[in-house]
């Protein structure tokens, strides 16, 4: 079942917490002051996933995914991934750095579908956006 994605509220903010004690987090949470904007995932009402991002300049940062231990979670990453992009993208973002190369090759596989390509040196991986010419 897929996930229904809006604007976290504050009112996520407990199955926040219990989510962050007990999924599974790629990369690093930010501080809650950071000011980053995170997205919400839900699955039949529950907070099933979160994903934190910022724009710096044209590019689109993802620090941070949590999602629920489920026997699918690399999908649920890779749906919060693309509607990521897709709100950094409408605001500008030429680039999108995930900072983190999970460490599971399937949840790869599908990241590199997704147009994303690992930098080992960097610890990263980056999608290049579509740029779309208002003239």
């Amino acid at each position: 079942m897929a996930l229904h994605i809006r604007d976290f509220r504050q009112s996520d903010a407990a199955g926040l917490s219990r989510l962050s004690e007990t999924g599974h987090l790629l990369g690093a949470l930010p501080a809650p002051d950071a000011g980053l904007r995170i997205l919400a995932g839900l699955r039949d009402g529950q907070l099933a996933s979160a994903i934190w991002l910022s724009l710096d300049a044209d590019t689109g940062i993802i620090p941070a995914i949590l999602v629920v231990h489920t026997a699918g979670w690399q999908s649920d990453v890779r749906e919060l991934a693309a509607e990521a992009s897709l709100w950094l993208a409408s605001r500008g973002a030429a680039r999108i750095e995930l900072r983190i190369i999970p460490p599971d090759e399937d949840l790869i596989a599908g990241l590199l579908d997704m147009q994303f390509k690992a930098d080992d040196r960097a610890g990263i991986m980056q999608r290049t956006m579509q740029v779309r010419s208002v003239a």
